[in-house]
């Protein structure tokens, strides 16, 4: 079997061709151009883009001007030294179109993936408070993030923490945020830190006050009451 170099192109141009503007047949005759690019970037032959394909020279040619119409390609005509004109062809329309698709597919990714984290955290808080959330509460949950620039997790974390000490309320949650907040406390392993010794000098207060106190000037004892 005959082994020949194979044609690459960028899988993102693969990808999103469509995104560019570009149909099939504008798409193979641009892969050949990008394939018979050089490196003085003169435009090849029309016979040789023409090759191997169902396309007349005609068309060839229309969609070649089409490809620069759509800024894929730029094409410029110099004269050389022997005052024999030229076409030459940048890709750099192309390339600069296509970062700015992946762009804006990135941003489109990332807007979902973020609405995709408040579907699951608003579940997580209705199936803790085991009700559907008040539009008060939703709204209160979207200040958090949009707002106040809480994370996901660290709501979460907020969320578990008011369940934990049996205090479940919008109200108590914001609380703990806002202390959180002044105390710039911004990740969970933190959020837990605090939990913890929030819960250890709760336990020695209680502590303290359990222990009875003697009136020593009356001779009383709590102990025999």
């Amino acid at each position: 079997m005959l082994r020949e170099k194979p044609v690459v192109i960028q899988r993102a141009l693969f990808n999103h061709y469509v995104e560019l503007g570009l149909n099939e047949k504008q798409f193979v005759i641009l892969i050949k151009l990008l394939d018979q690019e050089n490196e003085r970037n003169i435009q090849p032959p029309l016979e040789d883009v023409q090759q191997g394909t169902s396309l007349s020279i005609q068309e060839v040619s229309h969609i070649i001007n089409q490809l620069s119409q759509l800024k894929c390609i730029d094409i410029k005509i110099e004269k050389d030294e022997q005052h024999k004109y030229n076409e030459f062809i940048s890709f750099d329309p192309l390339f600069e179109q296509l970062a700015l698709v992946l762009n804006e597919t990135k941003q489109e990714n990332k807007a979902e993936d973020q609405n995709n984290q408040f579907k699951k955290l608003f579940q997580e808080f209705e199936s803790t408070f085991g009700r559907p959330l008040t539009p008060l509460e939703v709204q209160t949950l979207n200040h958090w993030i949009d707002t106040d620039h809480h994370s996901n997790e660290l709501i979460r974390s907020a969320l578990n923490e008011a369940h934990s000490l049996d205090k479940l309320s919008i109200k108590y949650i914001d609380r703990i945020l806002l202390n959180w907040k002044k105390k710039n406390i911004t990740t969970v392993q933190s959020s837990k830190e605090e939990s913890e010794k929030f819960n250890q000098n709760k336990k020695l207060k209680q502590n303290v006050n359990s222990i009875p106190i003697f009136d020593w000037v009356n001779g009383e004892n709590p102990y025999d009451k």
